[in-house]
């Protein structure tokens, strides 16, 4: 699926992310991250829709404000519960993960 997603929109994707930095991440934020969204992650690691980013990992922590999974996600109310915020725009709203069921 990652090939076909590379071939089709290799322009709005990256490079994959370091297992190193979704280790850093799950420790920080006491989660952990679901295997689907992981193999996001280590294969793409970012990606935009029209525009919106799907959250990354730029650093562990984020320093400064950006749509980093560690920035969108240190104060968010909902990570207690297991609830990774991984998507947000104006029209559609906020998207979270579960991190027990790895549903949307």
């Amino acid at each position: 699926m990652f090939d076909e997603l590379k071939q089709h929109s290799a322009d709005n994707l990256g490079q994959g992310t370091d297992e190193n930095l979704i280790l850093q991440l799950e420790a920080v934020l006491d989660i952990k991250i679901p295997d689907q969204f992981r193999v996001y992650l280590l294969e793409v690691g970012y990606a935009e829709i029209f525009g919106d980013e799907i959250y990354s990992i730029y650093e562990v922590p984020d320093l400064i404000p950006c749509n980093g999974l560690h920035w969108m996600n240190k104060d968010n109310p909902h990570i207690s519960r297991g609830f990774l915020e991984f998507f947000s725009n104006d029209i559609d709203g906020t998207f979270y993960i579960n991190c027990s069921t790895g549903q949307v």
